[in-house]
């Protein structure tokens, strides 16, 4: 892995994503309205799920990026080097110079979210991440990495070895990016198959009340795109 928030040729176009919705201080819904690609689709090339992109919206990544199209499509092969635990790093490069309260003052980030972040129930949106990079005087980069790589692992996808060459040769074969596959939930993230009860609701409910506003908006949207599927 490239040090010191350096672009290598071998970036992954989901690191490269991310990293320009923090240089441009913007969430990720926000940037994917810029780029008038849809939050959805824009969230599966950052997974690393989307097959058999639309040209036009390689294009539009392209221009935003600085890439050709081909470039683009040689970038979406590589996968996101493994990282440590967001959770982990982060309180490791807070230690002997922010509390978490000092970090909420200063990034204007909630206590609870970042009380989320550092338990590894979620991670900063790219306009957040920017914040913190700011504050904790990290490279963009460096972060995007360390954010996109605990995202993709938690949602099933596949990472490498650091300092590996490895190229991710996928087909693209999906009729669209909003068409590819639904992240999987394993057994420690996954609820239970059987219908819930009252109570398992109502335990539900308080869980989805407890997460950050914008992992509540993530959520919902994942439920939308479902129905809109079925």
């Amino acid at each position: 892995m490239p040090t010191n928030g350096a672009i290598s040729e071998r970036t992954p176009l989901s690191v490269l994503l991310y990293h320009e919705a923090m240089r441009r201080n913007q969430s990720l819904s926000i940037f994917a309205d810029e780029l008038d690609i849809g939050a959805i689709s824009l969230r599966q090339f950052i997974l690393g799920k989307t097959q058999r992109p639309r040209q036009k919206t390689l294009e539009i990544i392209g221009d935003a990026l600085g890439l050709s199209v081909e470039e683009v499509r040689q970038r979406m092969n590589y996968i996101p080097e493994v990282a440590p635990g967001f959770g982990d790093w982060l309180d490791a490069r807070m230690k002997g110079k922010f509390s978490r309260a000092k970090l909420t003052r200063e990034t204007k980030i909630s206590d609870g979210a970042l009380r989320n972040y550092l338990s590894g129930q979620t991670f900063p949106d790219s306009d957040q991440a920017q914040r913190l990079s700011e504050v904790l005087g990290i490279e963009p980069l460096e972060i995007a990495r360390v954010i996109v790589s605990n995202e993709v692992a938690q949602r099933g996808g596949e990472v490498a070895p650091v300092g590996s060459d490895v190229d991710d040769d996928r087909e693209f074969e999906a009729p669209d990016e909003v068409g590819a596959a639904p992240p999987v939930f394993t057994p420690s993230t996954a609820l239970v198959s059987a219908p819930p009860s009252s109570h398992d609701e109502a335990q539900i409910l308080g869980l989805w009340h407890q997460l950050h506003p914008q992992a509540r908006r993530a959520t919902l949207s994942y439920i939308a795109m479902l129905l809109a599927e079925r």
